[in-house]
């Protein structure tokens, strides 16, 4: 809840200086699509974290597979749109976005074969 009640600070802070400081729109866009690459991209790196461990624990129990693809077509769709009117707003984020998706699909695959196919029902008690 504190982390929502900090974002939703941030983000008021963010509009109402883009709008009080900022007098030309050339300019007050400018200022939210770096915003908005920096926090695109922060978005699609994120699962850094989960693959440095599935480097470390050589297994990819921590990331599941459909998650991984549907960040790598999600950032295809978006680069795809973004050439479309040639947008760097789009492209540079959403761009970094596949490299990063096809990055978790590489590892996945790299790791795959190492992480052992527990039964998952073997591992719940049912009460008899």
């Amino acid at each position: 809840m504190k982390l929502l009640a900090l974002e939703t600070v941030f983000m008021i802070v963010v509009v109402t200086s883009v709008l009080l400081l900022i007098h030309t729109t050339t300019k007050r866009s400018l200022v939210v699509s770096i915003l908005c690459i920096i926090f695109g991209t922060c978005m699609y790196a994120s699962p850094f974290v989960v693959m440095k461990l599935v480097i470390q624990i050589k297994s990819v129990e921590f990331m599941p597979f459909t998650l991984s693809l549907a960040s790598f077509l999600n950032g295809v769709c978006w680069t795809s749109y973004g050439f479309l009117p040639f947008d760097i707003n789009l492209l540079v984020p959403n761009g970094l976005g596949t490299l990063f998706g096809l990055a978790q699909l590489v590892l996945y695959t790299c790791y795959f074969k190492s992480t052992s196919n527990k039964d998952a029902r073997a591992e719940v008690e049912l009460p008899v």
